[in-house]
């Protein structure tokens, strides 16, 4: 219990004490009201909810099929293509931007030379709603499949002896009892993109006329010093407020998933065969799967080897020496080690809270990653701008001096996904075996030894797969990174954010692009370690 109560304290000290300080610093609640029906504010606003609306209907157009494509016909390579459509989930959003900005600029876009200029535009709300909407398609396509894999297979041969023709059954049988998850999923999809600010800022502000979200403005918000700041708090209580609306939703929808759902997982599960559609299905899944997530990377690839940024010419390798220029190699050395200690701190830390076995406090660990992470960042730069000094004993001064150093960074990353390594040991701890720990404990094993040789062997895949997932989502995070980063600094996040929108598109492609490189890399590694783990 002791042990329980630290991290707790740790909590509520580093989350949520920050979010009252932000609260404090917004004013009265009497005077949000106003700030949030000027026309600045609502026009971020809309932005911000239609973008989002938009998002998760990209994401339901396109996951539905795919998912149930998926898993419940015959089509040719599908256990590639849930690969193919889950990758974006590794892979920051502000990057599919970038691609989709090579392909679909209203100028000189390669989609925009090859149909002809004014039938393609990324820019606008209709842009930022696609983006974000594919980037986020694996919360959806992954939440339907595991509706389409709980559904008794029974309830649709009942419905096929009956005389219901395979529509009739999927419409009235299966749509219903999946459209919980999906639209849980596309909830996600909601709260992820409201959140977002890579893509809005890149898709939006460039955009004619400019199309604000709250996210950027928040940003426009904080540039502007102290007399900004408030202001930013108030609109980072908007949107706190439509996290936790959209979030509480989504726990309905989830109840109500569970509930409709049958007993048991893959019980009497049938593939439908396509027969003679098989072929032509296959070849328009992968086609749709190639245009949404290879067609976008490949831009980023082909655009590094441009001569001249939005110009073809014979292509040429003389852009990828930024990647040896001294700002990028620094720029890289701090991402990765903020990304590794960040991740490992994730796993250590999430595997302590799963071990106190305490369900309130894996709730408490749980919450920050639902909060926005604009929301966080400026939380913790209100708290932590100014040193903190504590005296002890009236003899003894502490000062926590964390504004404008790298350390307030990378405890943001640590508290926004935390939530993955407490996930990851609750769920392997859940798993694991007893017996070989008791045995151990028989044998004359104290209980950290008992717990090394007899346990950890057990969990250590998933957190394997914890600290790897969170290593891939801070070494390229941008949200919060461009709000704490420390003045003159830079990580890969911010550098390629800068490169793209202001200096030189074709060296952020070159960056970008080994960027992706690195990630495929690990994926492949975390594909391994899983396949290792199994066999074991």
């Amino acid at each position: 219990m002791k042990r329980a109560l630290v991290l707790a304290t740790a909590l509520v000290a580093t989350v949520f004490v920050p979010l009252l300080a932000l609260l404090r610093h917004s004013g009265a609640p009497s005077t949000w009201v106003s700030l949030w029906l000027s026309p600045q504010a609502l026009s971020a606003l809309v932005g911000t909810l239609v973008s989002s609306v938009g998002a998760s209907a990209v994401a339901l157009l396109f996951g539905l099929p795919f998912a149930w494509l998926i898993v419940r016909t015959d089509l040719a390579g599908a256990r590639w293509l849930k690969t193919l459509v889950t990758l974006p989930s590794a892979i920051p959003p502000y990057l599919w931007t970038m691609g989709w900005i090579a392909l679909a600029n209203p100028r000189s876009g390669w989609l925009t030379l090859a149909i002809g200029q004014g039938t393609v535009d990324v820019y606008g709300l209709g842009g930022i709603a696609f983006v974000l909407g594919t980037s986020a398609l694996p919360l959806v396509v992954l939440s339907t499949i595991a509706a389409f894999e709980r559904i008794d297979g029974s309830l649709e041969e009942a419905a096929r002896l009956s005389g219901a023709s395979a529509l009739q059954t999927f419409t009235s049988i299966t749509l219903p009892l999946i459209t919980p998850a999906a639209l849980s999923g596309a909830a996600l999809v909601f709260v992820f993109a409201s959140a977002s600010f890579g893509v809005p800022y890149l898709l939006g502000v460039s955009a004619n006329p400019p199309t604000p979200t709250l996210t950027t403005r928040i940003y426009g918000e904080v540039l502007m010093g102290e007399a900004g700041l408030s202001r930013a708090a108030v609109l980072s209580v908007e949107l706190l407020l439509i996290a936790i609306v959209v979030l509480a939703l989504n726990g309905a929808l989830a109840k109500a998933g569970r509930v409709r759902l049958p007993r048991g997982k893959g019980l009497g599960q049938r593939v439908l065969s396509l027969g003679r559609w098989r072929a032509p299905a296959s070849a328009a899944a992968w086609a749709t799967a190639a245009a949404l997530i290879v067609l976008p990377l490949g831009a980023i690839f082909l655009t590094g080897l441009q001569p001249t940024w939005g110009q073809w010419g014979s292509l040429t390798f003389k852009h990828w020496g930024v990647v040896m220029q001294p700002r990028t190699l620094q720029a890289i050395g701090v991402s990765l080690a903020l990304a590794l200690v960040a991740a490992v701190l994730v796993g250590l830390l999430g595997l302590a809270v799963a071990l106190t076995r305490r369900r309130w406090l894996e709730t408490l660990a749980d919450a920050p990653s639902a909060i926005p992470g604009t929301v966080l960042a400026l939380a913790l730069l209100v708290t932590f701008s100014r040193d903190l000094r504590f005296i002890a004993f009236d003899r003894i001064a502490f000062v926590l001096a964390l504004g404008n150093t790298f350390w307030l960074l990378l405890l943001s990353y640590v508290v926004k996904h935390l939530a993955l390594g407490v996930r990851s040991s609750s769920d392997a701890l859940a798993q694991a075996d007893p017996t070989l720990g008791e045995a151990a404990r028989l044998s004359g094993a104290g209980r950290l030894r008992a717990f090394v040789d007899g346990i950890f062997p057990q969990l250590r895949g998933a957190l394997m797969g914890a600290v790897l997932l969170t290593f891939l989502t801070c070494v390229s995070e941008l949200t919060m990174s461009v709000l704490l980063i420390p003045t003159g600094s830079d990580v890969l996040g911010t550098l390629l954010f800068e490169l793209q929108s202001y200096a030189d598109p074709a060296a952020a492609a070159v960056i970008a692009s080994a960027l992706l490189l690195v990630v495929l890399a690990a994926l492949v590694l975390q594909g391994v370690v899983s396949r290792r783990a199994e066999a074991r």
